[in-house]
């Protein structure tokens, strides 16, 4: 590569961290406090090297925050390989002539290393200098190395959480944009299957299937949220009952568990055939019926289960439909589309109970 495009690659590297011309932060000025007092130095600096200048993101004993780029000791220093080490400046070539050393502040020593990315392009330096001659220890460089790597390492996890955070904004508007298609999508296929089943005598079967359409839509938007990886309960349970309208006669009660995609959409459509028939022959088509939705994780069963029971009562009296419609094969498809489903039918209302274990509940 040559020497142009490797500055190119450089400047690019540097403006990724968008550290340049960046206020002060504590967890840089520390470091070049405590870099200062290991190095026994007036003047500590974390420096980032532009085309033409450095800045100082942080900096003991200089009281300015950048310099121009030809009086630089750093800008020699990211041509080293890791470190440069000026015992004298009075008596390195290429430093006896820096305005710096023959004017003031009088500069003789320099030590610094280098902050280089992971792809080996140096952006700048940790740096200590001093206005007498003098030398480090190996430990003291060894130190200043370290420390160097330190000011990479937080510069990395900033700009990783950065990163973290374009996808997670460009995932929210993807995820968005997918919920307004679905919505149109399922408001579509809602009108077309109007359309189709104008002629069709039984009015409610076509509003059954409009409904369920809602519901799913419902399910959708959940699971769009958490990017189709996992809704919670209380997510799908409430959105359903609204649906329904019920007027605070669905009591819910129950941990909020996770649940992962299949158990949400088969959750949301069985409780919408619940609801619904509740709402035309169950507890919820009179006045004072009421509905108690509640369920448990039972530990002792040999691995953890859920435990789910809708139970009506204070309605009409109910008995086992003579036909299975299709809402029935919803509800006996169960949480997961598997079974293990019971219903009874009982003078005070329906009763049905789900289980299933909370392993295949969770899946993903």
């Amino acid at each position: 590569m040559n020497t142009a495009l490797r500055e190119s690659e450089r400047l690019k590297a540097l403006a990724s961290f968008n550290m340049l011309d960046s206020p002060r932060e504590r967890d840089f000025d520390e470091i070049a406090e405590l870099t200062s007092r290991i190095c026994e130095t007036p003047i500590a600096v974390v420096n980032f090297i532009s085309d033409h200048r450095q800045f100082f993101k942080a900096e003991v004993g200089l009281g300015v925050r950048e310099t121009p780029l030809d009086s630089s000791f750093c800008a020699k220093a990211i041509l080293e390989q890791e470190f440069l080490l000026v015992p004298d400046a009075t008596q390195d070539p290429r430093f006896a002539c820096n305005p710096l050393v023959t004017g003031e502040p009088n500069l003789r020593f320099y030590a610094g290393a280098l902050l280089k990315t992971t792809e080996g392009h140096a952006i700048g330096t940790l740096c200590v200098l001093d206005y007498r001659p003098r030398q480090l220890s190996q430990l003291q460089q060894d130190t200043l190395k370290v420390l160097a790597r330190q000011v990479m390492r937080q510069l990395e996890l900033r700009q990783a959480l950065r990163e973290r955070d374009e996808a997670q904004k460009q995932q929210a508007v993807l995820n968005a944009e997918i919920t307004h298609r679905m919505k149109n999508t399922l408001a579509m296929v809602q009108a077309i299957a109007t359309q189709t089943l104008r002629g069709v005598q039984e009015r409610d079967a076509v509003e059954a299937l409009c409904r369920r359409i809602a519901a799913m839509g419902i399910a959708h938007d959940q699971l769009l949220q958490q990017d189709w990886m996992a809704a919670s309960m209380m997510s799908v349970v409430r959105p359903m009952l609204e649906l329904h309208g019920d007027d605070g006669r669905i009591a819910t009660s129950g941990p909020d568990i996770e649940l992962g995609p299949k158990t949400t959409l088969s959750l949301s459509l069985l409780l919408h055939e619940l609801a619904t028939n509740a709402a035309k022959h169950g507890a919820l088509s009179v006045p004072g019926g009421k509905v108690d939705l509640s369920w448990t994780i039972d530990e002792e069963a040999g691995e953890p289960t859920l435990r789910m029971t809708w139970q009506e009562s204070g309605g009409p009296m109910v008995n086992e439909p003579g036909r299975r419609s299709f809402g029935s094969l919803l509800i006996e498809m169960g949480l997961l589309g598997k079974g293990g489903v019971v219903k009874e039918w009982m003078p005070s209302g329906l009763v049905a109970r789900f289980e299933a274990r909370m392993a295949d509940v969770q899946r993903r």
